[in-house]
């Protein structure tokens, strides 16, 4: 679909952009193969398509696929392509927010799902954080997103750009940038370049830990004053331990220097440090028990 396609079929319906809802429609062909191309679908592959728009990915990706869901949230869309979506007995079109969309009961318990979307940049990250939550029915996801967001997510320790959600989403997938998108491939034009990033939800996490929610809080403890050395926020008044002594404690027990700050430590890091932490509370409790 191009352009004059699209602008046809928006005199026709009366369809016009909502700026709220963050809509950006790919309209470049050689995009739209090259994103058909790293999509690894099968004959027997079930895909959810996040925000389909007007179809220029649905029915492609149908092709390639046994069944295809569409998660479009703008109502009016949906009016719009439900005739000729109906027409592919393999797309079930279904007007949703995929923030809140539940993708096992949407696909009758479904795993190994391939999630494919050109999506708003502002749902991005919750759109990742949804997507990982719910890995067990999700094999991969491919997304067209904000390529500065994409370099964060798959910065490597070290880096300016490497924080929370890095950690959060290397933790769970393999992360890979695969090709950028310029601005000129969307209409309206966005305000900011992409690209297309792979996730390929790991079978286990790349690094043991005994409390994951405690590792991810003391990663985002860490880098909320990320210009400061990491002993500084970890200390602060009600965190977990006592005080700036016994979290020193923790990292001589850990071989890592707590004048270190945040972006400098590996989820390999982070791991030792909540290991130690837990079992430091565990021997408190023990002590209190007793």
């Amino acid at each position: 679909m191009n352009l004059k396609q699209l602008r046809e079929i928006w005199n026709r319906s009366g369809f016009r952009c909502k700026k709220s809802l963050g809509q950006n429609f790919l309209i470049d062909n050689n995009i739209k193969e090259n994103i058909l191309d790293a999509l690894p679908l099968q004959g027997d592959s079930t895909v959810v398509e996040i925000g389909p728009g007007f179809g220029v990915m649905s029915f492609s990706l149908a092709d390639r696929c046994t069944r295809l869901y569409a998660l479009e949230k703008d109502k009016k869309i949906c009016d719009i392509v439900k005739p000729s979506f109906d027409e592919k007995k393999n797309i079930t079109l279904v007007n949703t927010d995929a923030l809140l969309a539940d993708l096992c009961d949407l696909t009758g318990g479904k795993r190994d799902i391939i999630v494919f979307g050109n999506i708003p940049y502002y749902i991005s990250t919750p759109l990742i954080i949804r997507m990982i939550e719910q890995r067990g029915h999700v094999s991969s996801v491919y997304i067209v997103i904000q390529e500065e967001l994409a370099d964060r997510i798959v910065a490597p320790p070290g880096s300016r750009t490497y924080g929370s959600i890095s950690c959060f989403v290397q933790f769970y997938t393999a992360a890979k940038k695969l090709f950028k998108i310029k601005k000129n491939s969307f209409y309206p034009r966005p305000g900011v370049e992409s690209c297309l990033l792979e996730l390929v939800m790991l079978e286990s996490p790349s690094v043991r830990v005994k409390d994951e929610a405690l590792m991810f809080s003391i990663i985002r403890k860490g880098f909320s004053e990320r210009r400061k050395k990491i002993i500084n926020p970890l200390s602060g008044k009600g965190f977990i331990l006592a005080g700036r002594e016994e979290w020193i404690r923790v990292f001589d027990a850990c071989g890592i220097d707590f004048s270190c700050r945040a972006e400098e430590l590996g989820l390999k890091d982070y791991a030792k440090l909540a290991d130690m932490v837990l079992s430091v509370a565990k021997k408190k409790d023990r002590r209190k028990s007793g």
